[in-house]
């Protein structure tokens, strides 16, 4: 058989330019032109995807005849095929990587993806390619359904029940990605599901997400629900009893068996939510005793203190001054820090000994002052102003 294009590729990996190049190639003329891949090893999604537009080909080690033969990097298999033409595609910016392109002397003509490619060959090797822009057609993109979770991943937080409905999702095509923030570290595996570390400004994520999802056994108030309706993002949860208390309904979310019979992933994909949501009215101030704080005071504070001989005596090195502090050295600490260096640390010992406190005014307080006391200037200056006006027309 004697083709008519060949493509050699050593190893079709399952990401890449060159993977790239093959699949909008092979979508945009594979009608109009024969064209065969031969490889010696591939990723199977990228095989699978080729194979449904062009004749793929495993590489045995046998010759092949073909009308023209294009190669990549590898040239590995050119003296095993006869071509009317052998033609090289430059992908990389060789003088900018540093290497040298493979070359041989079958090579009868060099295709270069960008005319920053072209130029560098040139200067490399002094060599003319011909500059042909690698194809592209972008299909319309499929949504891709964002949802996260923030829970522990316990049997009583409805592990089993996220790889079931994950599985559901799969089995139905919808494309999603599911970050589920959580300390546990036994993963569930799934390429759609992505665990994420804990962190606190998880609403940031809730508010981007198309849905928060929550499949627990139970929950006595569920604070990452009314944090997502609140923000305008709907949920996924189970029929828990208190879900109908903050508000939960089917304006704002899908409410699931706990066995997810009920489960319409085409609904839960298609479906557009436009609600306001209030949370329960909490009444904790009746609890409170009302009284003034004075806690961004106590922030404010600072203390001098005094380094002891610890330093010296334990060869240990000061952590925010990054070396061993010699005895008497005196420097201001905040309280947290204050703690420490007093014993409230793995050592249990003292490193520094109380000098005295230092109490700074809070800015606000120095901002109002500065402005009281720049309106009193200004008041004082009209008021002598007003005064001589009067005198001269005396």
């Amino acid at each position: 058989m004697k083709y008519k294009n060949i493509f050699y590729f050593n190893h079709i990996n399952s990401i890449g330019g060159i993977e790239s190049f093959f699949y909008q190639l092979a979508k945009i003329y594979s009608e109009d032109n024969d064209i065969t891949i031969f490889y010696k090893t591939a990723d199977s999604k990228q095989l699978a995807r080729l194979k449904k537009l062009v004749r793929c080909v495993r590489w045995k080690n046998e010759e092949i005849e073909c009308e023209k033969a294009f190669f990549n990097f590898n040239l590995d298999a050119i003296d095993k095929i006869k071509a009317d033409e052998y033609i090289q595609i430059l992908h990389g910016d060789y003088k900018a990587i540093g290497i040298k392109p493979n070359m041989h002397p079958k090579i009868n003509k060099y295709i270069s993806v960008s005319e920053t490619v072209q130029k560098s060959f040139k200067e490399i090797t002094g060599i003319d390619s011909e500059l042909i822009y690698n194809p592209i057609e972008v299909e319309e993109p499929k949504k891709v359904l964002l949802l996260i979770s923030a829970t522990r991943l316990t049997y009583e937080k409805g592990k089993e029940r996220i790889i079931k409905l994950a599985s559901k999702l799969d089995n139905d095509n919808i494309p999603y990605l599911w970050l589920i923030f959580t300390d546990n570290t036994n993963e569930i595996v799934n390429p759609n599901v992505v665990y994420m570390k804990p962190r606190l400004d998880i609403i940031d994520y809730i508010k981007k997400a198309d849905y928060l999802v929550q499949l627990s056994n139970a929950e006595g108030y569920c604070y990452s629900v009314v944090e997502a309706l609140s923000l305008g993002t709907p949920v996924i949860v189970t029929d828990m009893p208190v879900m109908s208390e903050i508000g939960v309904n089917k304006d704002n979310g899908f409410i699931l068996d706990f066995n997810l019979s009920n489960v319409d992933t085409k609904a839960i994909y298609e479906k557009e939510f436009n609600f306001k949501y209030e949370p329960p009215k909490s009444e904790w101030q009746k609890e409170l005793i009302k009284s003034k704080s004075n806690y961004k005071e106590e922030l404010k504070m600072k203390y001098l203190v005094e380094a002891l001989n610890t330093y010296e005596e334990r060869k240990i090195e000061d952590g925010v001054f990054k070396r061993i502090l010699k005895a008497g050295e005196q420097f201001e600490v905040d309280k947290e820090r204050l703690d420490v260096l007093l014993g409230d640390n793995t050592y249990k010992v003292a490193f520094v000994k109380l000098v005295k406190e230092i109490k700074e005014e809070l800015i606000e307080d120095k901002i109002v002052e500065k402005m009281e006391e720049g309106t009193k200037k200004k008041t004082t200056k009209k008021k002598t102003t007003t005064k001589k006006k009067v005198a001269k027309k005396k």
